[in-house]
């Protein structure tokens, strides 16, 4: 009993000594692994390098061949110590400032610059016409979301990787996009990709073709529409799946039920329906005065107009500023919209930003 006793007393203070060099060793370890990947080294990786350094040190081998009570304690002891010197290392290099380490930052990443491009809100991703619509879901998911890649690839490149991107990871079929010469989005529009019917078929529906006499020109896959059979039975507000024209035939999703009122019949009418798209929200403006009331898009028009904006460029800058708008705290401030005018207006006409810079605008 008195030789179990010694034994454990020496295990444990051999395990101090050699648990105290292994505790430093690993703590360095783990501030240059935080510091340069910006992760916690795992705590499994530094038992193993803290236990192997002792083991160099302390015969760690030897105790494994002849097995203690001692060696037990010892190499439970070094463990504690080399998983504390971990979690301390790590907490040592989160409070390392960052800001001060330019060089070791360009040592990580390289000299090499890179752009943003960001993704417009859900509202302004448009359908490619004529093909399958993404679902609002996935245009949800992708709103304002942000790609980064280097600055120095030409614009088209940067619009190739960007669509690359969309189409290989979140399976999108075909991309239109187009930047502005500072690389900001001003047009996006997808399309779902072409699949046959079995795949995109929901659970518990059929698709169905129906022969039809006129339908509106343009109609597309996606638009919904409101059929009128010449049996007199009328289909409410259908989603098109889709058209062919050389056999004036288009195809619907519905159940059975709907099938037996088509049976042998064909459409006299089909009437296509807008898309229910919800209203923007109001943009609300405080004027130098305090008073706050709700800004109307014709005080832009009527103010580029004034220094000579032609009406196409004109509507083009009101809709990019009224984008910017929404995606602001209300109410704005009229110096705020003057601001976003000119910025906006400065990417097409500099002069004439100059010009409405100069103008005394929204009192």
């Amino acid at each position: 009993m008195i030789e179990i006793f010694i034994d454990s007393l020496s295990g444990l203070l051999t395990g101090l000594i050699s648990g105290t060099i292994a505790f430093f060793a690993v703590m360095l370890l783990s501030v240059i692994y935080r510091f340069f990947t910006n992760e916690k080294l795992p705590s499994f990786i530094g038992i193993a390098l803290g236990l192997g350094f002792w083991g160099f040190t302390g015969g760690l081998l030897d105790i494994f061949g002849q097995p203690t009570f001692g060696g037990v304690i010892q190499i439970l002891t070094v463990t504690i110590f080399v998983v504390w010197g971990v979690n301390t290392g790590d907490k040592i290099a989160a409070k390392i400032p960052k800001k001060s380490s330019e060089i070791l930052k360009e040592i990580r990443h390289g000299s090499k610059t890179y752009t943003t491009i960001k993704l417009p809100h859900e509202r302004l991703i448009f359908d490619i016409a004529s093909k399958p619509r993404v679902p609002a879901s996935l245009k949800t998911e992708l709103s304002e979301r942000e790609f980064t890649l280097p600055a120095d690839l030409p614009t088209e490149s940067i619009i190739k990787r960007v669509k690359r991107r969309l189409i290989t990871d979140w399976g999108v079929g075909d991309i239109e996009l187009e930047l502005a010469q500072d690389r900001k989005v001003i047009h996006l529009a997808m399309s779902a990709k072409e699949e046959g019917l079995s795949v995109i078929l929901p659970r518990g529906k059929i698709a169905i073709p129906i022969e039809y006499e006129v339908t509106p020109s343009n109609l597309a896959i996606g638009d919904f529409v409101t059929i009128f059979l010449d049996n007199k039975e009328v289909l409410e507000r259908i989603e098109v799946k889709g058209i062919d024209e050389k056999t004036k035939v288009i195809t619907i999703f519905s159940d059975l039920s709907v099938l037996e009122k088509i049976r042998g019949s064909k459409a006299k009418l089909v009437i296509a329906l807008p898309i229910s798209v919800p209203k923007p929200p109001v943009i609300s403006v405080e004027h130098k005065s305090g008073l706050i009331e709700e800004f109307k898009t014709q005080k832009i028009l009527d103010s580029l107009h004034k220094i000579g904006i032609n009406e196409e460029l004109a509507n083009k800058v009101a809709r990019r500023v009224q984008n910017r708008l929404y995606k602001l705290d209300p109410p704005v401030v009229t110096s705020t919209i003057k601001r976003i005018v000119i910025n906006e207006l400065q990417k097409e006409k500099p002069e004439a930003a100059k010009m409405l810079k100069k103008r005394k605008i929204w009192k």
